[in-house]
């Protein structure tokens, strides 16, 4: 009988606490690798513009609402009906604001439902991901996932080795009952550590970002570039077209198209610890996507 009360050499209760054991350890290691994919490089930090603040704060659907209040400061855009905005012919230097410019003319009453998620698509906006990842703000999307799918590497061989364990008391009919809820804790911590945010910033990043919000600048460094943050772009920059200034414009970005059920809800995903900034955020959110509506309206 002893092969039965102990298969694999060990007692029920002493195998409970081993598995115990091994996944508090390999719990660890995975926070730890997950930490260290958010540590970012030693690079010192140089100011940002403000299409790159935009990135970092909200990824690539934060950089094109930046662009649209740009754009309408600048008069180059105006809105136009619930939702849309059409392009006045003021000619535009930045890439970004091209390319925004480029979508609008493309349609009659372009919606932002359409235009966000479609520029944020675009090379001008994507290329702003790149020159984050490389100054160790953001993390790439795939070194994340490889980084993540590494660390809970052994806790997937923990839970194989646990599944086996199952299947054996259930051959010899023992009790498996506190065995099944370690595989099931198992399952959902291997789920947990996987998890990526849309935007995955790294701490770096974070500290740059936050070191933003509250002076105005990037990193508290004062330049001519500071300069850019100001106004309405730098505000939505920071805080999504919900923070325009003016409460007529914002209400008519943030309105429902014709047939619409409801208003257009921005890019602002923040870092993930877990979020996925990012990297690149969200970063990185990446480095990131956007939060929020891709659904219909307007032209297009």
């Amino acid at each position: 009988m002893d092969h039965v009360e102990r298969p694999w050499g060990l007692s029920g209760p002493e195998f409970l606490e081993l598995y115990w054991i091994a996944l508090a350890a390999l719990v660890v290691f995975a926070i730890i690798v997950r930490v260290r994919a958010r540590s970012g490089n030693s690079q010192p930090v140089r100011t940002l513009d403000l299409d790159e603040l935009a990135y970092l704060a909200g990824g690539p659907r934060r950089v094109v609402e930046a662009s649209l209040a740009r754009l309408l400061a600048a008069e180059a855009l105006r809105t136009s009906r619930r939702g849309a905005v059409q392009v006045t012919g003021v000619p535009v230097v930045n890439p970004v604001d091209q390319a925004v410019v480029e979508d609008a003319q493309r349609y009659t009453n372009r919606t932002i439902y359409l235009l966000v998620p479609k520029v944020a698509e675009h090379h001008a906006v994507t290329s702003i991901g790149t020159r984050l990842v490389e100054a160790g703000l953001v993390i790439d999307r795939d070194e994340v996932r490889s980084r993540l799918r590494r660390g809970a590497l052994p806790l997937w061989v923990l839970l194989a080795v646990g599944i086996a364990r199952w299947f054996n008391g259930i051959t010899i009919d023992a009790p498996v009952g506190w065995l099944t809820l370690q595989l099931v804790v198992t399952g959902l911590l291997i789920f947990i550590v996987t998890r990526r945010g849309k935007l995955m910033r790294t701490s770096k990043g974070d500290r740059v970002l936050q070191e933003a919000r509250a002076s105005g600048t990037t990193g508290g460094v004062t330049s001519p570039a500071s300069v850019e943050y100001a106004g309405a772009a730098g505000l939505v920059a920071l805080g999504g077209l919900a923070a325009y200034p003016d409460l007529t414009v914002r209400s008519s970005l943030l309105a429902a198209p014709a047939g619409g059920t409801t208003g257009y809800v921005g890019g602002s995903c923040g870092a993930s610890t877990s979020s996925c900034s990012s990297g690149g955020g969200s970063s990185s959110c990446c480095g990131g996507g956007g939060c929020g509506g891709g659904c219909g309206g307007g032209g297009g």
